[in-house]
């Protein structure tokens, strides 16, 4: 599911689209914060292709997100 994940943000940055990254935190989930913060910045290390941060990770309501933007 991650690869998944990972290959549509690449085809939609070398689009040249926004491309938003969320980690959902349901329940006793949410207790786990910084475990989630690690997953996200992990997933983000994997994309290869060259982008930039518009909005940086962030806390939401739902749990955490991104928004990135190609070079």
């Amino acid at each position: 599911d991650l690869l998944f994940k990972k290959s549509q943000a690449e085809k939609f940055l070398t689009k040249g689209q926004k491309v938003r990254i969320e980690i959902v935190l349901r329940g006793r989930e949410k207790a786990m914060l910084d475990k989630a913060r690690e997953n996200l910045n992990v997933f983000l290390k994997t994309i290869a292709v060259p982008y930039r941060f518009e909005e940086e990770v962030k806390r939401g309501p739902m749990g955490f997100n991104a928004m990135i933007v190609p070079e």
